[in-house]
């Protein structure tokens, strides 16, 4: 599904992004973890074709109309939430995507009025509704409540396992990305320190990773 080979991809600021070799199968849920500015943006980037390398190749073995990429901070177009949804293109489904992302009661609303959560909500549901295979996902539940957080980790799992789809998203919670990936991967200063299976981070095996997971606190 997505293939990476001797990227590197370097910033004006000397930054640089370098990952060797990464694969990732489809259906595949992955986490891309890490401190701020170790390289999950840009790698993500990389892999929704906004961003190309400076050496080395990223394939993708989908159709670019098939990938679905949200970043951050999403575009909101004018006007209210029920046309920003219905920008995704309302595939099959779409009306009950609504109802799981919790955006029901929102849509006569108007974006501008929405809070920080809400607009991630409305968001979510927008991507969703568009049916994608790949979905490419920056921080999508970074202004969702606890509770919120888990119903909307719930619809992302659901999507995935009902459609067969891939999701490869950023993280900065620990129950986020147990509760919704099948497999992570560590980013520290733009290389990948650790990956595998999501369970075995429980136990990391690196030393980064040791002092990266103690702050998570996990469970």
């Amino acid at each position: 599904m997505i293939d990476v080979q001797n990227v590197k991809k370097t910033f004006s600021s000397g930054f640089a992004l370098e990952i060797e070799s990464l694969h990732i199968n489809k259906g595949d849920r992955v986490a891309l973890i890490g401190m701020n500015g170790s390289g999950k943006s840009t790698l993500l980037r990389l892999i929704a074709g906004l961003y190309r390398p400076d050496s080395g190749s990223v394939g993708v073995s989908v159709s670019r109309k098939r990938v679905g990429y949200q970043p951050q901070s999403p575009y909101a177009f004018r006007g209210t939430a029920r046309y920003n949804v219905s920008v995704g293109g309302l595939k099959a489904g779409a009306d009950g995507l609504i109802d799981a992302c919790l955006v029901r009661e929102l849509l006569d609303r108007k974006m501008s009025l929405l809070s920080g959560g809400e607009r991630q909500r409305v968001f979510l549901a927008r991507l969703l509704t568009g049916g994608y295979e790949l979905l490419l996902l920056d921080e999508p539940l970074s202004a969702a409540d606890l509770k919120t957080g888990e119903v909307l980790n719930r619809t992302l799992l659901s999507y995935c396992e009902e459609r067969g789809a891939t999701l490869v998203f950023t993280s900065h919670t620990p129950a986020q990305a147990f509760g919704l990936a099948t497999r992570a991967v560590l980013l520290d200063n733009g290389r990948v320190a650790e990956e595998g299976q999501i369970g075995a981070f429980r136990q990391p095996r690196s030393d980064f990773g040791r002092r990266f997971f103690a702050q998570w606190k996990i469970e």
